[in-house]
C-alpha cells in the first residue's frame, strides 16, 4: 500500500494538485491532498477509510512513513551567525516575477541583519 500511495504521490496528477493547494487564496493544503491521496489507497485496497489512522500509524511504527521516507525538505547549512548567504530578493505582489535587489545590498554595515522566515501551511 505504501509503494502504491508513493507511486501516487509522485505522480504529475498529485503533484498538481499539491501545488494547486500551496498556491495563495487556495482553500486546500497539502496536508489535505496528502490524505486525499491515502484515501484512494485504502478504497483501491479494499481498506475501509475508517482505517486510515491505522494505516499512518503502522507505517510510521514500522519506519516507513512516507511523511519522513520521502520528505523533500531538508535541513539547511546555515547556523546561527554564519555570514549571510547573497540572495535575489524578489516582489510577492505579482506572484514572484519582479526581481528586486540582493539580500546583501539591503544589509547595512553598522546594523545585524535579521531574517525571519517561516511556513505556513
Amino acid at each position: 500500500m505504501l509503494k502504491r500511495e508513493n507511486e501516487l504521490r509522485l505522480s504529475q496528477d498529485v503533484q498538481k494538485r499539491f501545488e494547486e493547494a500551496e498556491r495563495s487564496g487556495s482553500k486546500t493544503d497539502w496536508i489535505e491532498v496528502a490524505t486525499q491521496v491515502q484515501l484512494e489507497v485504502l478504497r483501491e485496497f479494499n481498506v475501509a477509510e475508517s482505517s486510515l489512522h491505522a494505516y499512518r500509524c503502522a507505517a510510521n511504527k514500522h519506519g516507513l512513513s512516507l511523511y519522513v521516507k520521502y520528505n523533500r525538505a531538508r535541513e539547511g547549512s546555515l547556523k546561527v551567525g554564519a555570514p549571510s548567504p547573497d540572495v535575489t530578493l524578489i516582489s510577492l505582489k505579482d506572484n514572484g516575477t519582479t526581481r528586486l535587489q540582493s539580500l546583501l545590498d539591503v544589509q547595512k554595515a553598522d546594523r545585524p541583519l535579521v531574517i525571519v522566515a517561516g511556513s505556513i501551511t
